[in-house]
């Protein structure tokens, strides 16, 4: 007989997960619809199963719990973050997970594949996996799960196999729908903002765009891209507010997301992203764009290469960062083009904060400061002691 799926839920609540992230799944519709409807949990509709990992690992940070909810035909997008970020940074992130293509099962001849292979990923990756069944204590399974992450600070997994759960009612569908519309309204009805632009003089280097941002925000909450800016960012000995990422490329943003969502008090928290970095995970814009964090800003060192990889081009002549989020949402971008707008820029980014996500692109030459290793500290270290900080336990 089919379990009632609103017993999961409340299992989730009672476990203390905070957060839930999700790319959808009909297997998983019913934890959408509750976690849409629920004023208990902060829900965020993710572009992409890593970027839900990332958010959710973000929650931690922030100080709370969080899970990631997918249909197992997207979990390969997951195994990044999972494995470079979640696992050595000892991030606990709850993985919620759909069974299409369960061996022994009908279902369609493309989920297969991905269906024989879903338990040996999370074996593969050490991440104890408990597949549901209609005799599972639903409660027992999620909170041994969460006293495991807890205990461990490692990811684990629930998989839910088709058919496990009640469909929802035609009811708790129209609420789901209900709860979207005001951000779909929201977006039609406001009027794009133009780009601004600031510039003069030759283009700075990261390590003089990264000084102009320190010495304007010296004490924000900050979480770098992965490559040389996290080492740059890490030099600098701040990880009671900078959160320098080494892996998960593209997932800066996602996890800045979820830290301002949980992080106490309402912090501004910042984003120092890079071109090639954004260019690989775009779709984040419309997720930010979409929720309208306040005290969100973007800030994107576009120097058109990979320069930790060996300085291969990115193809970021070709995009236009400030009108791609502004028109995914974010409600104010810019431009820099040259040194002598730097300080100008800055400026009208703190001006426009507070309002929702704002993004500024700074355009900076190939430069790179010498000496720039990894961070001292260990992955673990740096989790740790950075949402001690901002819990206030530092």
């Amino acid at each position: 007989m089919p379990l009632d799926p609103q017993v999961l839920f409340r299992a989730l609540l009672g476990a203390g997960i905070t957060g839930l992230a999700g790319v959808p799944c009909s297997i998983l519709n019913h934890l959408t619809l509750e976690a849409e409807a629920s004023p208990e949990i902060d829900y965020i509709p993710a572009s992409v199963e890593g970027e839900a990992v990332s958010a959710a690992a973000g929650m931690w940070l922030g100080g709370g719990l969080g899970a990631a909810m997918m249909q197992n035909s997207g979990l390969g997008n997951a195994v990044n973050p999972l494995a470079s970020l979640s696992i050595p940074y000892e991030i606990p992130v709850l993985m919620i997970v759909s069974w299409r293509g369960e061996p022994g099962k009908k279902d369609a001849v493309h989920h297969y594949p991905m269906g024989a292979a879903t338990p040996g990923l999370f074996e593969l990756l050490d991440i104890p996996a408990t597949v549901l069944r209609e005799e599972t204590d639903l409660d027992r399974a999620v909170s041994d799960a969460v006293a495991y992450m807890r205990k461990e600070r490692r990811p684990a997994a629930l998989i839910v196999p088709r058919g496990l759960f009640q469909k929802p009612s035609a009811d708790s569908e129209g609420e789901g729908a209900r709860r979207a519309a005001p951000i779909l309204a929201r977006q039609a009805a406001s009027d794009t903002p133009s780009v601004r632009a600031f510039g003069g003089g030759e283009l700075p280097s990261r390590t003089e765009a990264l000084g102009a941002w320190l010495q304007r925000y010296p004490d924000a909450l900050a979480v770098s891209t992965t490559g040389f800016m996290s080492r740059e960012v890490s030099s600098h000995g701040m990880v009671d507010r900078h959160f320098p990422m080494q892996g998960s490329m593209g997932f800066a943003s996602a996890i800045a997301l979820g830290l301002e969502r949980s992080a106490p008090g309402g912090r501004p928290v910042h984003v120092l992203d890079g071109d090639g970095a954004l260019i690989m995970r775009l779709g984040s814009l419309a997720t930010i764009g979409a929720l309208a964090p306040r005290a969100f800003t973007h800030v994107v060192v576009d120097n058109g290469t990979y320069a930790s990889t060996g300085g291969q081009l990115t193809v970021s002549p070709h995009v236009d960062f400030p009108a791609a989020a502004l028109a995914c949402g974010y409600r104010a971008a810019a431009h820099c083009r040259g040194a002598g707008g730097l300080e100008g820029a800055l400026e009208w980014a703190a001006s426009e904060a507070g309002q929702g996500p704002v993004l500024l692109q700074i355009e900076v030459d190939e430069r790179e400061a010498e000496g720039l290793e990894r961070p001292a500290l260990s992955p673990q270290e740096i989790a740790l002691a950075f949402r001690d900080a901002v819990a206030g336990r530092g």
